[in-house]
């Protein structure tokens, strides 16, 4: 993110418009912020801030308290900035919620918080982005990618923050670090291990769940040793699978017995079948010779009566050859009758017309006298019609006198409604308002108490580290004594081994001259002092100590300063730990009176008691707050509705007044244009629809006096046409009667002619003996039916008489127990048989399915050893207690220490080296990121916030520029063009001071913007950009000067 224009209204010291356009540097890198104490530096830095994320750059100031005092009451404080981001040009206006004074009357106004941001195209123009606070906030992170937080401690250090990532704990640089180089495929390949793997651990253990519900299925057959080892809670299958294939084979073998068994028993069972079968033949032979006996009988009575049907059957043969002849009598009478009929019938219609014709003469002659009538009909229509035109307009018009009448109503009306649906509408907004202001001060509130919860975590955290060093200190205060009096009994040991070697000395000594005095010559010079004379020569004493004790008493005394050295060094090492302990102690203790005034030693428990209640007081209430805030977007959006609506409202009443006003003119004109009309209209007619009534009344006159003239006209006609008809109808009937007539009596003589043929006397005879076809062939087939039915009876009853001639009556009941017996056996056998059978194929199922399962749990063991494995290492199961995804973050935190520390040794002349921590932290605390730093002068290792105030800004600013080389090389989704350092400049020495301006100066050349805020003489003049901060009586201005 590179800003290029920053304008601030009303914020800070800044009174009116400040305008600061960045683009002057043009291609300058750098630039000092300088200005008096207290003029509004750093007041730059929290309108960048405040613009981006709606804060100030410390924590210490809010978006509220940033409004400037030596501003007009009428003019807001606002803040706009535009930056450049990855080639693309952003806008953003943001103003803080604040007090307004009312136009009218006393008082303030609240004015909510508002937010926009747009994308710049190269034209100028500007999309809008995102138009609240919320959608801006969330539009914001996805764009740059750092919340406020991270940006402080990345992009924007202000003052007391620069330390901040350097001494933040594990957790705290791994959100960082997650954002900068997107991680997350790292955490998504760990969830997928640990899913996959407790995928396969289920479908192990579900295959030994299924293998241990198919054992329990095994049929033991009784088997005591197979039973007690499936009442395990687990069945072992190494056990019981042998067990198995045993009872197995020993049912199979029984099985083989049984079927041997059963085909000796369906022998038994056949052979009393048989007999059954070949009783029950004999017996039903026996039956149906009664039967067919009673049946002859039957027969033998009915005879007499197939003989009388015989002799019926022939008659009505006989009548059947003239049931022609009489058809076409009988056709002949019908038509001779049904002509008779239709003759009456002409005949009746004929005198019907006569009697018509006479009264349709009459109604003609009467229409034809109404002549006059029709014709004054005909004129007056004429006249009617001609005023078809005046009586239109005058309806028209008189139609639109009634409807202007309602409108002008209705809009009266419709403009009363909307007046007090303006006035409804207004106290709405004004009570939505209220509610929405109240909601914005707990929306404020809440900002002060997540301050205030994070001030308290921060004091819960500091006391948590103060209780930590407060151990450290005992341990290390106990360890010291301890190495004190181990110092104490080592010297009291090297002293006494020093005098005994002394003594040892002193008598190896002694003996030496005793030596050398027995070799002593009168005359020859001694080799000690060279003296030709020996007067008092020494004299060996009784304890002699040789050269090789002496060695070894030297030898022992030399082990034993050793380890008087080894344990000095030891105490000194105590010594210094409690030092440290000591100076972590109090540095911990001032840190954490920073954040609270009365803390000390020994109520620091009691403190951390009180803020954990506090800390959870503020959750709940924190929780409700928000509950009820997050209610705001949705008042917000019913206010601007609800304004939206009264707007639109105004406007639909001026355009409804204007409606009345046109309505009214209308009206006025309309009604003069009417009572010139009323003049030239007939009595009674002024409506369209009182002249259609009238016109119509005369045409249905006109036509109903045409259309009965016509009618009459067309009856006399008509009946003229129907009397000929008739007439002519009626000779034709009389003389087709007469010709049938003629014909039916040809036809009866023949009739008579073949009746007396067939034998019939009477007609009566012939007609008692007619029958139909179906009865004569039914009759038939009876009389056929039984001759069959008497001579299969005979035959078969004679066939019956000679097979059971000489056969007694058989015992079936007898013989169907004994064949009970057998078959009830054989099915018990069967039974048997078919349990041992199947129970036999489920345990060989079993055994395979068992077996099957153990190849598939087997290969599912293997895949799960080294899935398993695999998703224990990447979750921190392993030496280090280090995830995949922290594992892989740490190797970026090596590269950026790397890059950091080839700035930080130029800046310390080698001294000071950052590292990783690399050991393990007690309990589960997250460990893998922290940072120590190791002293060349001492050769040790110790944590960063051991640093002295000059040294953590070097080590500071160092992993700030190499956090931002190793981002833009990995070139991620965060761009880290501009870096802003407010103060810390002032801890350096002169010497420092250069490196830190060198190491600044190296990175110029990636073209990113450094702005430092500093009163050092020295940094202004190395630098040739300044932004000149000048305060005044009425605010603040700024101006960017150049050296060259």
């Amino acid at each position: 993110m590179r800003p290029l224009k920053l304008e601030m209204q009303a914020f800070g010291p800044y009174a009116g418009i400040e305008i600061i356009d960045f683009t002057q540097l043009e291609s300058r890198t750098m630039f000092v912020i300088s200005g008096k104490t207290g003029a509004g530096k750093t007041s730059i830095f929290d309108g960048i801030s405040f613009a981006i994320y709606g804060k100030a750059s410390g924590e210490d100031r809010n978006g509220a308290d940033l409004r400037s005092h030596f501003a007009k009451d009428d003019l807001l404080t606002e803040v706009s900035l535009t930056f450049q981001l990855r080639d693309k040009i952003y806008y953003i206006c943001r103003s803080p919620q604040q007090e307004r004074k009312k136009a009218r009357g006393d008082g303030y106004t609240t004015v909510n918080a508002k937010a926009e941001l747009y994308l710049v195209d190269e034209s100028g123009a500007k999309k809008l982005l995102a138009a609240n606070v919320r959608d801006t906030e969330e539009k914001i992170k996805e764009i740059i990618q750092l919340d406020a937080n991270q940006f402080r401690q990345i992009l924007m250090i202000p003052q007391g923050d620069f330390r901040k990532l350097l001494t933040s704990d594990s957790k705290e640089k791994e959100v960082i670090l997650q954002r900068l180089f997107h991680t997350e495929q790292y955490k998504k390949i760990e969830v997928m291990l640990k899913d996959k793997a407790g995928l396969l651990k289920n479908e192990v253990e579900g295959g030994i769940n299924q293998r241990s519900q198919k054992l329990r299925d095994i049929f033991t057959n009784g088997n005591d040793e197979i039973e007690s080892a499936l009442a395990e809670p687990v069945p072992s299958d190494t056990i019981i699978l042998p067990l198995l294939q045993k009872i197995t084979g020993e049912m199979s073998q029984r099985l083989a017995e049984l079927e041997k068994e059963i085909e000796i028993r369906q022998k038994q069972r056949d052979e009393a079948k048989r007999k059954v079968d070949e009783a029950e033949n004999i017996l039903n032979e026996m039956n149906n010779r009664s039967a067919l006996e009673k049946q002859k009988a039957l027969l033998d009575e009915k005879k007499s009566s197939i003989d009388e049907k015989r002799k019926a059957v022939d008659l009505a043969r006989r009548a059947g050859n003239l049931a022609h002849q009489e058809n076409i009598c009988q056709r002949l009478k019908k038509e001779i009758d049904d002509k008779a009929s239709r003759k009456r019938k002409v005949e009746e219609d004929l005198a019907f017309t006569k009697k018509e014709k006479i009264t349709a003469d009459e109604n003609l002659k009467r229409e034809e006298d109404r002549r006059g009538k029709r014709e004054e009909l005909h004129a007056e229509m004429s006249r009617l019609e001609s005023l078809r035109e005046d009586v239109l307009s005058f309806s028209s018009r008189k139609a639109d006198i009634q409807r202007l009448e309602l409108e002008a109503k209705d809009y009266r009306k419709k403009l009363n409604e909307q007046k007090e649906k303006a006035t409804e509408w207004r106290e709405l907004v004004e009570k939505q308002q209220d509610e929405l202001n109240k909601l914005r001060q707990l929306q404020d509130k809440n900002i002060t108490l997540k301050e205030e919860k994070l001030r308290i975590e921060q004091a819960i955290d500091h006391l948590h580290q103060l209780a930590v060093s407060i151990e450290k200190e005992k341990t290390a205060n106990k360890l010291s004594v301890q190495r004190e009096k181990e110092l104490q009994l080592a010297n009291a040991k090297t002293k006494d081994a020093l005098e005994t070697l002394k003594h040892i000395e002193e008598k190896w000594l002694s003996g030496h001259a005793a030596i050398l005095a027995g070799k002593l010559e009168n005359g020859c010079p001694c080799p000690v002092c060279g003296s030709a004379e020996h007067p008092s020569p020494a004299h060996a004493s009784g304890d002699y100590v040789s050269e090789e004790d002496f060695e070894s008493a030297k030898k022992d005394a030399r082990i034993i300063e050793e380890q008087l050295a080894e344990i000095r060094q030891e105490w000194m090492k105590a010594k210094a730990d409690v030092e440290l302990c000591e100076k972590t102690v109090f540095e911990k203790l001032d840190a954490t009176k920073a954040l609270l005034m009365d803390v000390n030693l020994e109520d620091a428990t009691l403190h951390l008691q009180k803020l954990q209640k506090k800390q959870q007081e503020l959750s709940i209430e924190l929780k409700s707050n928000e509950m009820k805030t997050s209610k705001i977007p949705e008042k917000d959006t019913k206010i601007t509705q609800l304004s939206q609506g009264l707007k639109d409202l105004s406007a639909k009443m001026d355009e409804t007044s204007e409606k009345e006003r046109e309505t009214v003119h209308q009206y006025v004109e309309i009604k003069a244009a009417l009572q010139s009309l009323a003049l030239n209209l007939p009595e009674g007619i002024e409506t369209k629809e009182q002249y259609e009534s009238r016109l119509s009344v005369l045409q249905k006159e006109i036509k109903q006096l045409d259309d009965i003239y016509k009618q009459a006209q067309d009856v006399c006609s008509k009946l003229n046409e129907q009397l000929a008809a008739q007439k002519m109808a009626l000779q034709n009937m009389e003389e087709e009667i007469e010709e049938l007539n003629n014909s039916l009596n040809t036809e009866r003589e023949k009739f008579l002619h073949q009746l007396h043929q067939e034998g019939f006397t009477t007609y009566g005879e012939y007609a008692e003996s007619k029958k139909d076809s179906a009865w004569i062939q039914t009759t038939e087939e009876e009389i056929k039916a039984y001759g069959e039915e008497y001579r299969s009876v005979t035959d078969r009853l004679k066939d019956y008489e000679e097979r059971l001639k000489g056969i007694e009556r058989p015992d079936l009941e007898k013989l169907n127990e004994e064949f009970g017996e057998q078959e009830k056996m054989l099915l018990s056998m069967s039974a048997q048989f078919s349990n041992l059978k199947m129970n036999i194929n489920k345990n060989e199922d079993i055994q395979l399915d068992v077996q099957q399962l153990n190849l598939q749990i087997k290969e599912l063991e293997k895949q799960y050893e080294l899935i398993g494995h695999l998703s224990d290492i990447t979750r921190g199961q392993n030496t280090y207690k280090l995830t995949f995804e922290r594992f892989v973050l740490a190797s970026f935190l090596d590269d950026i220490l790397a890059a950091a520390n080839g700035r930080l040794l130029k800046m310390t002349s080698g001294r000071y080296q950052l590292l990783r921590k690399k050991e393990r932290s007690k309990g589960n605390v997250q460990s893998g990121l922290e940072l120590l730093v190791f002293d060349q002068y001492t050769g040790q290792e110790r944590h960063v916030k051991t640093l002295s105030g000059g040294e953590s800004f070097k080590a500071a600013l160092s992993l700030a520029l190499g956090l931002s080389d190793v981002v833009q090389e990995h070139a991620g989704g965060v761009s880290l063009e501009t870096m802003f350092i407010d103060e810390g400049f002032g801890t350096l020495d002169s010497e420092s001071l250069d490196q830190a301006i060198e190491a600044l100066m190296e990175i110029q050349s990636s073209g990113r913007l450094v702005g430092i805020i500093s009163h050092v003489p020295e940094l202004k003049e190395r630098i040739d950009a300044r932004l000149e901060v000048f305060a005044g009586q009425s605010g603040s201005s700024t101006e960017f000067v150049f050296l060259s």
